[in-house]
Order: structure tokens, then sequence, then C-alpha cells
């Protein structure tokens, strides 16, 4: 299975690298795309393509996908997108290449945090409309919640992404991508999250396999539009 890591901002970059530094995907290769220039040739030293974005001021929709049309020609019939909701890059271009990519016929995985409710209701509203919008499009979804970041004691600023990292290690050293998206058993799903990030209530990583499998793309339009 040759993969295509789509990294979608500044965050999405820094999932995606320590995606890669896993080992996990060895024959992946990496896109990068921004709206910030200064990020994306940054971030671009080690890509195969990368994509410098239109700034989007509004709510994003499935007829929007013409926008990220170049991106998903460019990847392969396995897509994991990266990105971190709550800001306008990763919440307006993570669902639409997800979206634009599960209608062209691809293998769609989405990781994904969530911010600290610190950052504000308009940013959390964004994240959680970001964040449907991402499952409607995904084979497989995995989304770490920020906020409970600071119950991991071990946990600093330079792993932030780390249990959703190991969530994944986890998760497939038992089994492939697509036996997890198969499986229609979401909450053993969460089984594979290491004991140290199971946190009560709301955990801290949090996996979905395809919800919404076998639906027209029509439907799949329509919910995506509700968001």
């Amino acid at each position: 299975m040759n993969e295509t890591i789509i990294a979608v901002g500044n965050g999405g970059y820094n999932l995606a690298s320590d995606l890669i530094a896993t080992g996990l995907f060895p024959d992946a290769r990496l896109i990068v795309c921004d709206t910030n220039k200064k990020d994306l040739e940054k971030n671009s030293v080690d890509a195969a393509e990368s994509f410098l974005l239109g700034k989007f001021r509004r709510k994003v929709k499935s007829g929007d996908t013409t926008f990220v049309e170049d991106i998903v020609a460019k990847a392969s019939n396995t897509v994991i997108v990266c990105a971190t909701l709550g800001g306008m890059t990763g919440s307006k271009y993570a669902p639409l290449i997800a979206l634009k990519a599960i209608l062209k016929g691809k293998f769609v995985c989405s990781f994904f945090s969530m911010p600290y409710e610190f950052e504000g209701e308009q940013k959390n509203q964004r994240a959680m409309n970001a964040r449907m919008q991402l499952i409607v499009s995904s084979n497989l979804a995995v989304q770490q919640n920020n906020d409970r970041l600071k119950e991991v004691e071990s946990l600093g600023l330079n792993n932030i992404d780390k249990p959703l990292i190991e969530t994944v290690k986890s998760a497939m050293s038992a089994r492939s991508l697509g036996e997890l998206a198969n499986d229609p058993k979401n909450a053993m799903l969460q089984l594979y999250i290491p004991e140290e990030y199971r946190v009560k209530d709301l955990p801290l990583v949090w996996i979905r396999s395809d919800t919404y499998r076998g639906i027209s793309e029509d439907e799949r339009k329509n919910i995506f539009n509700l968001y």
C-alpha cells in the first residue's frame, strides 16, 4: 500500500512529520499545503509536492473541492490527511481534501487534533464543524483532544502529538488501516489507545471507522454541507 500523506497547515506538517518518523509508512510520499508562504517554504524541503493555498473566510461546501483538485490529483489511492483544527487552514482545507479524495474512490484516513477550550468558542466551533466534515469524508478518523493533554503529566510541548501517534502505532501493530476502517464496532477500536491516554468522560484520543460506508456521493455531499 503506497500512501500519500497530505500535511495541511503548519500544525498538520508537524503531525505528518511525527507520523513519518514512526516508520509505519516507509514508502509514503509527502504533500505539503499551506496558506502561509513562509511556513510552506520551510516545510516543503522534504516534500514531493507543495501547494500554496488561498484563504477562505467563509464556511466551505462540497462544491469548493475544485480548489483542491490539483492536490488530490497528485495523491496515491491511499490518502492520509494530517491537520490541526480550529484555525482557518486546517479547518477549511483538510475536509475539502478528504472529501475530494473519497469522491475519487481513494481510501482516506484523517488524523487531526482539536483545539484547547481556552482558544475560544469561535475556534472550537470551527473545529467541530471541520471534524464532522472529516468524519463523513474519511474511511478512518483518529482524533486527539488537545484540551485533555494537561491531564497527562508526562507530555510536553515537544511531544504534543504523541498520544495520537502512539495510538496509531498501537492500532497498526495489530491491524492494517483497511482492517481498522472496516471494523463495525467503534467501541472496540478504543482499546488500541494506550492506557495512559484513556481519560474518563471525553477521551484524549478517539478512533472512528467508516460510519458512512456505502452512501451515495450526493448523500455524502449533503451531509458535508450541513456543517
